[in-house]
């Protein structure tokens, strides 16, 4: 059963994302006095309504009615406008309509909370445990993921964080992903991987590379691998786990540990 307090909260955030309600009410189709009375939460938007809100946005009616915590981890971020209009550009679109009848995977198989692992290019010979989501709207796969670093004095205070938020394809069984850094706003990174199960686990293997907006902080590429946690969203306790690790740290799985080895350069699947 949906719940109204929490769809009555994600509205309000979603009102901060344009410009007036008035114009969205003009575009979506809805009396802004309606409206207003779902910014109350004095009265429940009919189907009709609510898969207007859902589109508008391009968000799935179940986002919309998702934990206001999880719903804002989702749409922070300064590339929110860019992504929700170029869902819904007519090229989007067609490109997104191709892959889907070429490819007939289940979306909601790789929809989760994971633990993303990869060599810092910051923290050297030390392994970045991120906090990684995939999720569906509307069809279309989506992404987030946090990364903390923590002061290398060993206090364990976290000195800064990144927030990427992206799209994601699946091709030919392999996953693209393209995301920007939406905190410092400077950086964009493109994602190539793969699914495996390996002793009833699911992991997801491969490389990504990130470009800065300046050349102050050169290119990276590194191997990536990420264990799948939870359905869902990601949750303040997925988040306390985000750091920097020593490769021999007990809590890295052994098949991520074997993956990011140098001389391992592949996982095959069982």
């Amino acid at each position: 059963m949906h719940n109204q307090e929490n769809f009555q909260e994600n509205l309000k955030m979603l009102c901060e994302q344009v410009g007036t309600v008035s114009e969205m009410c003009r575009r979506v189709g809805i009396n802004r006095q309606q409206f207003n009375k779902y910014l109350a939460g004095t009265h429940q938007p009919s189907k009709t309504n609510l898969k207007a809100i859902a589109g508008f946005f391009g968000l799935s009616i179940d986002v919309l009615y998702s934990n206001p915590n999880d719903f804002r981890s989702m749409i922070e971020g300064g590339h929110f406008h860019l992504f929700r209009n170029l869902i819904q550009s007519p090229k989007m679109l067609m490109f997104i309509n191709e892959l889907l009848q070429e490819d007939d995977s289940d979306l909601g198989e790789i929809c989760g909370v994971y633990e993303r692992y990869h060599y810092s290019s910051i923290y050297k010979g030390k392994i970045v445990r991120s906090i990684f989501c995939i999720y569906e709207r509307n069809g279309i796969l989506m992404h987030c993921y946090i990364e903390r670093f923590p002061n290398q004095d060993g206090s364990g205070k976290i000195d800064y964080h990144f927030k990427y938020h992206g799209l994601s394809f699946i091709i030919s069984n392999r996953i693209f992903c393209i995301d920007f850094e939406t905190i410092q706003r400077n950086e964009i990174t493109f994602t190539n991987l793969a699914a495996v199960s390996r002793n009833a686990k699911k992991y997801i293997f491969g490389v990504s590379s990130g470009i800065a907006a300046t050349m102050v902080r050169q290119p990276v590429a590194a191997k990536v691998a990420m264990n799948y946690v939870s359905k869902g969203f990601i949750k303040k306790e997925h988040i306390r786990r985000a750091t920097v690790l020593s490769p021999d740290d007990a809590s890295i799985p052994k098949e991520v540990v074997d993956y990011l080895g140098a001389g391992t350069s592949s996982i095959d699947p069982v």
